[in-house]
């Protein structure tokens, strides 16, 4: 649990520490002009961008949290859905996953209406991410490393996807205790 907890010092940290290096490695890389320089900045370009995004949609969509309807049908998981989760084995993972503010997933600390809104909201910032992991492949027009930026926007999206797919396993069992307690 302590390593959850410090996911955000260490997105904080990467963001800055390889946008800082982008800027260096672009600069040597103008005075000496070197294909693994270009190489090195780049990667450190596309790392600074995949963690600045998510960093920018993870403060931005919480702020829209009280006008989420966690009724809509988006919401909503199907059978077909349930047994993917099952196939997925999820329940034996999802305690292993990173979460960047453990206290919106503590039901000591949160009504299960609330935790349900904040899986809602996850959701939402995980599916944001999963889109804007692809950006970054418009930056081979620059670059000429479309092979680089789709793979690396491939594996993004595909590290969000577990996200989105742990809320939508876990909401229908808040729903469940949240339609119990509400019969009480």
């Amino acid at each position: 649990m302590k390593n959850q907890s410090n996911l955000k010092k260490v997105m904080y940290t990467v963001s800055f520490v390889s946008a800082l290096l982008t800027v260096i490695l672009f600069v040597i890389n103008n005075f000496v002009n070197s294909e693994i320089m270009l190489a090195l900045a780049v990667t450190s370009l596309t790392v600074a961008y995949h963690f600045c995004i998510r960093l920018i949609i993870g403060n931005i969509i919480p702020l829209f949290k009280a006008k989420i309807n966690t009724e809509n049908r988006y919401f909503q998981v199907s059978e077909t859905e349930k047994n993917i989760y099952k196939k997925l084995n999820i329940k034996s993972w999802k305690s292993g996953v990173p979460t960047y503010n453990p206290d919106e997933f503590d039901i000591k600390k949160n009504s299960v209406e609330q935790l349900i809104i904040n899986c809602c909201n996850s959701e939402i910032v995980h599916t944001a991410n999963i889109f804007a992991s692809y950006i970054p492949i418009l930056f081979s027009i620059w670059f000429n490393s479309l092979p680089v930026f789709i793979i690396t926007s491939v594996l993004a999206s595909i590290y969000d996807l577990q996200f989105v797919a742990l809320q939508r396993y876990n909401r229908p069992r808040l729903l469940k205790i949240a339609e119990k307690r509400n019969k009480l």
